[in-house]
């Protein structure tokens, strides 16, 4: 039974991801724990690696946050050389860290938004089929 309901909860995720890639025209979308380990994906995944390195980044983004003296940050953006945009974000599901990966060509309006939006849907999967 823990099988299925994981089988679910993987399809689940994965729909809302590729259905957030199609929304905002995203090369892809990545869901990875705290240590960067991939736990669900949508579209070509290019820069995987990104993935294993997001949370230090984060940590890193954060840091210079409370050094410039602002509250916080939404998002930390990396343009890589291949014109790809990665978007890299921090958020909490059930009181556990992921890290969201975005790449794309171009930041989304209202990403904020967008990035509160998926960690909320997210969120309602994962309830479902806890």
């Amino acid at each position: 039974m823990q099988q299925n309901t994981s089988i679910k909860l993987d399809i689940r995720l994965r729909s809302i991801l590729e259905e957030t890639c199609q929304q905002y025209g995203l090369r892809s979308l990545l869901l990875a724990d705290h240590d960067g380990l991939p736990v669900c994906h949508a579209g070509e995944i290019s820069h995987a690696g990104m993935a294993a390195i997001a949370p230090e980044l984060i940590r890193v983004g954060n840091h210079a946050a409370r050094l410039g003296e602002y509250d916080s940050i939404t998002c930390i953006a990396l343009i890589l050389e291949d014109s790809h945009l990665m978007v890299l974000r921090d958020v909490e599901i059930n009181g556990t860290p992921y890290v969201l990966a975005l790449d794309t060509t171009s930041v989304p309006p209202r990403i904020k938004q967008v990035l509160n939006t998926l960690r909320d849907r997210i969120a309602e999967a994962m309830n479902a089929y806890s």
